[in-house]
């Protein structure tokens, strides 16, 4: 099976019938594609855009409703309460019912990683064609220089460090939650950061038996420091929490290199989230919390997607340095993922083939 992949994006049009899902964040990032938007909007089109809650002053919302607005776009408001999502599919829901789409088209650009999820699984469950669009930063919080002078003062492990102001609480919504396997012990798959204390709130609201962090590497070479400092920041966790040999198959030890993925890639998080899936499923609940970056969050998605017993919580942060955050727009990427109920049912069939060696006709059969 040929897995959709990224492709700049020059020029963005909407399609018939396509909702265009996007956030009012603070990044430059946040407004590239509704500024790239091209004329003529077709008239069976529509956008939802989410305003973040709390408020944060520097977020572009109005920036963003205005360019759509202007564009002749029908727009739904849709507030996104980062704290308390428990709601939010419900309420896409009935905007899609009312504007009648029968496609999205995702930015992922300067949304929530929880509401991408979310906003996924909603076009899977009604077979949806999908797409998604993301700009990548020109620059990203915090530089090279930044993090140093933090580790020298050994500060770099405080979340007021760069560019969150804390850890408000480990959220779940019910449409990504499980609760098969609860009695068993649980191991949380989680991603490095800048900010350790997402991570170490996971650890303490669920006390797994085993946390097992993947590393990010960014594809540009002058920001490849940066997967260095991210596992530097988590080296006391990892210290804690060793993933060692006797995690897997004798055939399968996890150096620390082997346990990173491509932050843009995300083929490459999905093959290592399945290959974890099927070493600790059988008797360990999987609780997985996409806190790397946006594509690896679409990674953690399918795996989800796939396997509904993998139970998703995420440490939702109180609030952001939006000055120090991102700055400017390196390149515009678009990928067609199809029909995404059709897209899961072939990973899942593509699954069964290679980890149970089914024969073709029990690889058709649902499994709920």
């Amino acid at each position: 099976m040929e897995m959709p992949t990224l492709e700049p994006c020059a020029e963005f049009r909407l399609q018939e019938g396509e909702a265009f899902a996007v956030a009012g964040g603070f990044e430059d990032r946040a407004v590239r594609f509704s500024e790239m938007l091209a004329d003529p909007v077709p008239g069976s089109s529509a956008a939802i855009l989410l305003r973040y809650l709390p408020t944060d002053a520097a977020n572009r919302f109005e920036e963003v409703c205005s360019i759509l607005e202007g564009k002749g776009l029908s727009t739904a408001i849709l507030e996104y309460d980062r704290h308390h999502p428990a709601t939010f599919d419900t309420r896409v829901l009935e905007i899609l019912d009312r504007q009648a789409v029968n496609a999205l088209c995702v930015d992922a650009s300067g949304m929530s990683r929880l509401a991408i999820m979310v906003l996924l699984d909603i076009a899977r469950e009604r077979n949806m064609p999908c797409r998604i669009v993301y700009a990548e930063a020109e620059a990203y919080a915090p530089s090279k220089e930044e993090f140093e002078a933090a580790k020298a003062l050994k500060e770099q492990h405080l979340p007021t460090s760069f560019i969150h102001t804390g850890v408000y609480d480990v959220i779940r919504v019910p449409r990504l939650s499980s609760i098969r396997m609860q009695n068993q012990a649980s191991v949380v798959i989680a991603f490095d950061s800048f900010n350790e204390a997402l991570c170490q709130a996971l650890v303490n609201v669920l006390n797994p038996k085993r946390l097992i962090l993947i590393n990010g590497r960014p594809p540009r070479d002058e920001l490849r420091w940066r997967e260095e400092a991210t596992r530097y920041v988590h080296r006391r966790l990892r210290e804690e929490w060793p993933v060692d040999e006797a995690h897997f198959a004798p055939d399968e030890g996890a150096p620390e290199d082997e346990l990173t993925t491509s932050t843009l890639r995300y083929v490459e998080t999905y093959d290592m989230l399945v290959k974890l899936y099927w070493r600790f499923s059988t008797d360990h609940r999987i609780i997985l919390a996409p806190t790397g970056s946006k594509m690896q969050t679409l990674g953690a998605y399918l795996l989800r997607a796939v396997h509904n017993d993998v139970h998703v919580e995420y440490p939702t942060v109180e609030g952001f340095f939006a000055r120090k955050y991102s700055t400017g727009v390196r390149q515009t990427w678009q990928m067609s993922l199809g029909r995404m109920g059709t897209f899961v049912e072939k990973l899942r069939q593509k699954e069964l083939r290679e980890h149970l060696e089914l024969p073709e006709e029990l690889v058709n059969i649902e499994i709920d």
